[in-house]
């Protein structure tokens, strides 16, 4: 064990893809004794934490004020992995509001670029989400989740009688299962007593008070849902999914869960479902009309030998290539790789820092401005700027920087202003960048010249001084 790589992953929270891509593979590795294995929550985790890893993983994170722990990691050298299953950039308004609105705020999709950009490996789980991926890093991997046989290993229910639906989501407002409703409502016109509907997580209005329509919460634990789910024996599982880039850059979880459940699912004709799955032996794959649902689920209602066949099929297919050990064994070769390739770029130092002390002349204080090359003609180099207090503490506030190259050449790093700034003390720590952590793939940065204080123009938003109750412009 002790020879075992040291790994933390610092996670947003316990969101179920957090913990299907990344913990609970890495706590499987951990019992086996290939790696040693700790997580944290980004809210609780500090700088000081990565002191102990040789190699930090990252998912999902795009929260601005806890990017000095990118900082942090890339300054040490550790290789960083980047796990995402979702496309941020093009969540769409007008379905998802609150989503978009959070997730699409600039700063936050900054920041999420900049660990993209700044990561060893970056893993994903969807082709379009791939392509996307690749305008800020060079280094990414096309992957499939997992899936824990163990918790689908007890009995169903069986059922006489009926033919059991269920749709199946991970939130409670959802959109999506517009896509199949009036093709269900007519089903279950049409077939009345002869099926059931079980909607899991959320609550469509349109079927709530219908006759045969079972509305169950959403489960807090994904294993322990996946557990129950499995248990209770469904026949037909309901997989609809918009055509539209965010939704297909998705991946294709319903799949697996109802594949490893022994559900026979009906699926959007979308590349998330259409790339894995084949047209009536592991599932049905349907348009997004009315009659495209109605006919899918309708087949299956009419053919119980298909349904099993189905069910039988999908379950092998997902076992033979999802399966949780498979996953496990990716995670120990891209750990391998990063590390192999970190120790053969330790004979030259990765990064230089230079820590600069300032005072602000005014509020607002947002950035700096630098000349792009020295009076000699040698460039900038690639340049990471975190902002200090003097006694050497991150400034939460202004943890994260973008660059960017003006059009005369010089280079300017902003960041979240700092409202109180003025007469304050800041240091400025420019972080010199190798060849290694090229921001872009395009970039045509490299290890050069840093400049002093003294070529160095302080940004503000405003430029107000108070002195003694008379205002100063």
């Amino acid at each position: 064990m002790s020879n075992a790589p040291k790994i933390l992953a610092i996670v947003p929270s316990l969101i179920a893809s957090c913990q299907i891509n990344v913990l609970k593979p890495l706590n499987k590795l951990a019992e086996r004794g290939k790696v040693q294995f700790r997580w944290l929550l980004e809210a609780k985790a500090d700088v000081s934490d990565l002191a102990w890893c040789d190699v930090v993983i990252f998912c999902r994170n795009t929260e601005p004020a806890y990017g000095h722990l990118l900082n942090a990691a890339v300054c040490a050298g550790k290789p960083i992995i980047f796990d995402l299953d979702d496309n941020f950039w093009d969540i769409p308004y007008d379905t998802d509001p609150e989503l978009a609105r959070y997730h699409r705020l600039p700063p936050r999709l900054a920041q999420l670029e900049k660990y993209l950009s700044f990561s060893s490996l970056v893993r994903v789980y969807s082709p379009v989400l791939a392509e996307r991926v690749c305008a800020f890093s060079q280094k990414v991997k096309l992957l499939k989740s997992g899936f824990d046989f163990a918790l689908v290993s007890g009995k169903r229910h069986k059922h006489n009688g009926s033919t059991r639906i269920v749709y199946a989501t991970s939130r409670i407002v959802d959109d999506q299962y517009h896509e199949f409703l009036d093709g269900i409502i007519r089903i279950l016109d049409v077939y009345q007593d002869r099926v059931s509907l079980t909607i899991c997580g959320c609550k469509p209005r349109e079927l709530a008070a219908r006759r045969g329509v079972e509305l169950i919460p959403l489960y807090p634990d994904y294993d322990r849902f996946l557990m129950d789910f499995h248990a209770r024996g469904f026949d037909i599982g309901l997989a609809p999914l918009p055509d539209t880039i965010f939704h297909r850059s998705k991946n294709n979880t319903k799949f697996r869960d109802y594949g490893a459940c022994r559900v026979a699912g009906v699926y959007s004709d979308v590349d998330v479902y259409s790339s894995c799955i084949e047209d009536g032996s592991t599932g049905i794959l349907v348009s997004n009309t009315a009659q495209g649902w109605f006919d899918g689920v309708s087949q299956l209602i009419e053919d119980p030998s298909l349904t099993e066949k189905i069910k039988d099929t999908a379950y092998k297919h997902v076992y033979d290539n999802y399966r949780q050990e498979l996953v496990e064994e990716e995670w120990l070769v891209d750990i391998t790789s990063v590390l192999s390739q970190s120790t053969r770029e330790a004979s030259s130092p990765a990064v230089e820092t230079q820590d600069i002390r300032v005072k602000a002349d005014f509020f607002g204080l947002y950035g700096i401005r630098i000349p792009g090359e020295s009076p000699d003609g040698q460039k900038t180099a690639s340049l990471l700027l975190e902002v200090l207090t003097p006694e050497g503490s991150i400034l939460r506030e202004a943890t994260s920087s973008n660059m960017r190259i003006l059009e005369d050449g010089d280079i300017e790093i902003t960041f979240e202003p700092i409202a109180n700034s003025q007469r304050r003390e800041f240091v400025f720590r420019l972080v010199s960048l190798s060849g290694e952590f090229q921001p872009k793939p395009d970039s045509e940065w490299t290890t050069g010249w840093i400049p002093p204080s003294g070529l160095m123009q302080m940004l503000y938003q405003s430029k107000q001084l108070v002195s003694a109750g008379i205002d100063k412009r």
